[in-house]
């Protein structure tokens, strides 16, 4: 198990998720301002496709390293196919990652729930304000933790936020994943 592993499992997984989320802000800023100082024609051109690259990511160069790494780094967590395709990852691409006896649409649309594992349909407001934690939290705790839809949790959030019952904290200095650092809240 490497953390090379746990970082093409990751990111191929908040692709499927978030793509946006992958989106590099200081990459680009970088990149804009070497941009702003290229004199040389195909230095700007690679410059600007690096910059559509940043802000943009391809989502092959995730399932690819996904499919190098995620059967390695599955059977060192006891992480099944199943579990994958609850989360969105396609039989295809995990018959391509060495997962044996995937079975899957074929061609027929996806099999099973559109939704990630864990979400579930009609999660009330009323609910997702009981199971808000003391301490610290991130919309994406509660959404696991209810299977409410991010927008819910979201606007209940708000809703705290505008009663005085919860604080805005700023971003989460400890991020080190890809993507913006996720806004946490205490309560």
């Amino acid at each position: 198990m490497t953390s090379t592993q746990d970082e093409a499992v990751r990111n191929y997984l908040v692709s499927l998720r978030d793509p946006s989320s992958l989106k590099d802000d200081d990459q680009v800023a970088k990149l804009q301002a070497e941009l702003a100082e290229a004199d040389d024609e195909l230095q700007r051109l690679q410059l600007r496709q690096q910059i559509l690259d940043a802000e943009q990511p391809p989502l092959e160069r995730y399932e690819e390293a996904f499919v190098t790494h995620a059967k390695a780094w599955a059977d060192a967590h006891g992480i099944s196919d199943k579990a994958f395709l609850a989360e969105g990852v396609s039989p295809q691409v995990l018959r391509r990652a060495g997962f044996k006896g995937v079975r899957g649409a074929g061609g027929r649309g996806r099999q099973g729930s559109a939704k990630p594992a864990g979400t579930r349909s009609r999660v009330s407001a009323e609910e997702v304000r009981k199971a808000l934690p003391k301490g610290t939290f991130t919309v994406k705790a509660v959404q696991e933790a209810t299977g409410a839809s991010p927008a819910v949790v979201r606007r209940v959030i708000n809703e705290e936020i505008s009663e005085g019952r919860v604080q805005e904290k700023g971003t989460d200095p400890d991020h080190s994943g890809p993507g913006r650092a996720p806004t946490l809240y205490e309560r």
